[in-house]
């Protein structure tokens, strides 16, 4: 299983936990200047790329789904990755436009794809599929058509409750349909996202935290539920601390200029639960969180078989610091 052993607890993208009672949230916030340029390579770039590719061959039809028709946006995207990885990482990526005849390095792994700008045909694999497994992110592409937006293109490795194969050719209402939570005050929350989502005009994107638990693993998709479904059943308040993770999504939604496709963007980390102690200030709050979750959302989200055993983790957690700051400040006062 794919392990980060680099984490950064200073630049991990932290929940939007704001206060110490749970709270369904949006938050979309505008991207602008250097900012814009979502690409990444982290300590881990090497293994988190063998990992994707180990993925995509191992369940093709399940991590990579797209139509015929999407050629043309397809290409588009391919365009994007390599203008923006060449821009913000000269030193790792390079390419060479020669008309249509392009040569893209990856310097990292050493690796040339050599192709036929807008020629699928000079290419093994489909263009989105191709550049994308060059990038650890996973990325989705949502056609915008009839003021909706449908998913016509997605390539995931890092899955929570969602799969290309399940939901291809589905729109964001249908793709969003299970959400429990989907009005506060009489308002449509799903609708009044997708309505957002069509005021994004190219060069602006927009950007979010998303979070969820996984209770040993790192990717849960509907085709293998019949393994991950009885993992959650392993974990107790002893060993929540090790098997659970709060995993944490940074989500881009770009504006593509020609297609006028929205892609989604998804740069996925995880956190181990007994990492918090190192950020007490996380710890609570995320305490906080977890305890106030309601049931709908815990069963939307997948948590509810380990959820209990994790809240009485993270309790146990705070208790032994307390007690250990508490005989700390009793030894000093002694001392003095």
């Amino acid at each position: 299983m794919f392990k980060s052993t680099n984490l950064d607890m200073f630049t991990f993208p932290f929940t939007n936990f704001k206060n110490k009672t749970y709270r369904y949230s949006n938050d979309l916030v505008e991207l602008s200047g250097d900012k814009v340029n979502f690409m990444k390579i982290t300590p881990e770039y090497k293994a988190q790329i063998k990992r994707k590719r180990e993925m995509l061959e191992k369940q093709p039809e399940v991590r990579y789904q797209s139509f015929p028709h999407t050629m043309e946006m397809q290409w588009e995207f391919v365009e994007l990755l390599i203008d923006l990885s060449t821009a913000k990482y000269p030193e790792h990526f390079s390419v060479e436009k020669d008309g249509d005849q392009w040569t893209f390095t990856n310097h990292i792994l050493e690796e040339t794809e050599v192709f036929t700008f807008g020629d699928e045909s000079s290419i093994e694999l489909e263009p989105y599929d191709m550049i994308g497994r060059h990038f650890h992110h996973d990325y989705m592409l949502m056609v915008n058509r009839d003021d909706n937006f449908y998913l016509e293109v997605a390539q995931e490795s890092f899955a929570a409750l969602f799969s290309p194969h399940w939901n291809l050719g589905m729109s964001f209402d249908e793709i969003h349909g299970p959400v429990p939570f989907v009005s506060r005050d009489g308002i449509d929350l799903v609708d009044r996202i997708r309505k957002f989502l069509l005021t994004i005009e190219p060069g602006v994107p927009r950007t979010r935290v998303n979070w969820n638990l996984m209770a040993d693993r790192w990717d849960v998709n509907y085709e293998t539920m019949d393994i991950w479904g009885p993992q959650r059943e392993k974990v107790t308040p002893e060993n929540a601390g090790e098997l659970v993770h709060l995993r944490v999504e940074e989500q881009w939604f770009i504006r593509m200029p020609r297609s006028n496709a929205i892609l989604f963007v998804l740069d996925t980390q995880f956190l181990p639960m007994e990492d918090l102690i190192k950020r007490p200030e996380w710890l609570e709050i995320t305490y906080f969180n977890l305890a106030d979750i309601p049931d709908y959302m815990a069963e939307y989200k997948g948590m509810a078989p380990f959820l209990p055993q994790t809240v009485e983790y993270l309790k146990n957690l705070i208790d032994s610091m307390k007690e250990k700051d508490k005989q700390e400040k009793g030894e000093e006062h002694f001392v003095q």
